[in-house]
Formats: C-alpha cells, sequence, structure tokens
C-alpha cells in the first residue's frame, strides 16, 4: 500500500511538471499545443507538446494560421491590430504614395519605381483575382498550398501578392503585409502574382505601395 502511495505522489509531481502551452489554430480546422518560439519571413516557429512535453518544433507559414492563444498575457504591453495599424500609419506619413493595377493575367508589373538601399517601403493591398475559372483568392492566395517550381516563389500559395527588385532578382512575398520592407538593395521594383499559368486567371488587384 506504502508503494502505491509512493507511485500516485511521482506521477503527481510529474503531471505539475508538465508544460503549459499556448494554443495554435489553423486554417484547416487543426489545434497545436506548444509554445510560440519565433516569427519571420511570414512563418510561425512554434514549439509543439505532446502530453505536456517537449514533442517537436514546426512551421506554420501565415496564411495557414488562424489564431493563436497565449497561455498567460505577456509581461509587456499588448499591443491590439489597431495600435499595430497607427503605427504603421506613422510610418505611411510623408512617403510618397502610388497605386498600382496588378493584373492577374500579368506575371510582372513594372511600378515604374527605382528603390535605394536601405529604403523602407510598405504595401497594402486590396481586391480579389480568380487564378482559374472557379477559384477565387484575395492577396494572400490560395489556402492550400501547392508547391510549383514554375512560380515566382515556389513555397508560397498560388495567387498571392509578390514583388521583385529588378527583372532577375528573387521575389519576395507580400500577401497582405502592411509591415515595413527595408529594402537590401537598390533597383526597379516590380509586382506581380505567384502563379504558375496565367490564361485562365481573371480580375486586379489594387496595390497601394508608401515609399
Amino acid at each position: 500500500m506504502k508503494k502505491l502511495y509512493i507511485i500516485f505522489f511521482i506521477l503527481l509531481l510529474l503531471l505539475q511538471c508538465n508544460l503549459k502551452g499556448d494554443f495554435l489554430y489553423t486554417t484547416d480546422g487543426k489545434i497545436y499545443e506548444g509554445k510560440l518560439v519565433a516569427f519571420k519571413f511570414n512563418t510561425v516557429y512554434f514549439n509543439v507538446y505532446k502530453y505536456g512535453k517537449f514533442y517537436r518544433s514546426k512551421r506554420f507559414p501565415l496564411f495557414l494560421v488562424s489564431k493563436i492563444d497565449f497561455n498567460k498575457p505577456r509581461k509587456d504591453k499588448l499591443i491590439s491590430s489597431f495600435d499595430t495599424e497607427s503605427y504603421y500609419k506613422k510610418i505611411r506619413k510623408g512617403k510618397r504614395i502610388i497605386k498600382i493595377k496588378l493584373d492577374a493575367t500579368k506575371k510582372w508589373t513594372d511600378t515604374g519605381i527605382n528603390l535605394k538601399i536601405g529604403q523602407n517601403i510598405l504595401f497594402s493591398v486590396s481586391g480579389y483575382i480568380y487564378i482559374n475559372i472557379k477559384t477565387k483568392v484575395f492577396q494572400n492566395g490560395e489556402l492550400i498550398l501547392i508547391w510549383n517550381n514554375k512560380k515566382p516563389i515556389p513555397n508560397q500559395p498560388t495567387g498571392a501578392v509578390v514583388a521583385k527588385i529588378g527583372k532577375n532578382r528573387q521575389a519576395f512575398y507580400i500577401g497582405g503585409d502592411k509591415a515595413p520592407f527595408h529594402i537590401p538593395t537598390k533597383g526597379r521594383l516590380y509586382v506581380g502574382i505567384n502563379d504558375f499559368n496565367f490564361e485562365d486567371n481573371s480580375g486586379q488587384f489594387l496595390v497601394t505601395i508608401y515609399y
């Protein structure tokens, strides 16, 4: 009997030592318990727990994340989406503005903007397009990720808004990101659609660029 009490006490201690995690919800209905590690390059880095213990690290593209519920309020001040938008508004203030109609049937559109090294630019995208007769997408592209090496960015959603500096440079993802982009090189700015077949596309995005 004494041994049973000891075993029960040890199990109780083990349960109390389990990690209390955050909850990450994906757009396809899955829920992961764990801890937010970092967010960069439109990717959420998340340590997944299993039975209250660290299980593995997993990366989630931002377009697949529905929301994250944190286990405890952070000690620092919580920033709302309103505060974030106000912060971006201050950065946009005083910058030049250009609006581009981004045709879904064209891979790249010349913005006419020549960027300098170290310049900060911001984007705001509205509207929607069709990447085929039936599929309507917004600026973040199709929810189900289809890898295709013929797209400007193979591992990003089809139909998403992308950009590049110079005709032969690597493209980068814009989507619905309104945060400042710090430009590492000089050159002409192009915006485009992350797609591999433009023949069945229709519609256009309105891309506002602050530079």
